[in-house]
């Protein structure tokens, strides 16, 4: 949350992208921007703490099945191998 919140992009985006949703003639615009940044970090930390739990679960169950991960892992190669080859097709003609 530290890091999201000194990021100078997401500092701009939240400045360009919340004006549109700050009343200019309410007496505490800064207010308006405090509560549309806490909710955007709110959901934010909702959000990265799904994928946190739910990529440590997949990990604890790849490592607990060798061979899955192994036929996974072949797969997204073969599927890689085969976006590279079409690649190389479609610039050629």
């Amino acid at each position: 949350m530290t890091i999201s919140l000194l990021n100078p992009k997401a500092i701009l985006f939240f400045v360009s992208f919340f004006i549109q949703f700050v009343d200019p003639g309410y007496g505490a615009p800064a207010l308006s921007f405090l509560v549309l940044g806490a909710i955007c970090q709110f959901f934010s930390v909702l959000y990265l703490s799904a994928l946190i739990f739910s990529g440590t679960f997949l990990a604890s169950q790849f490592r607990k099945r060798r061979k899955l991960s192994a036929g996974l892992t072949s797969g997204v190669g073969a599927l890689f191998l085969g976006f590279g080859a079409k690649l190389a097709t479609t610039s050629l003609g």
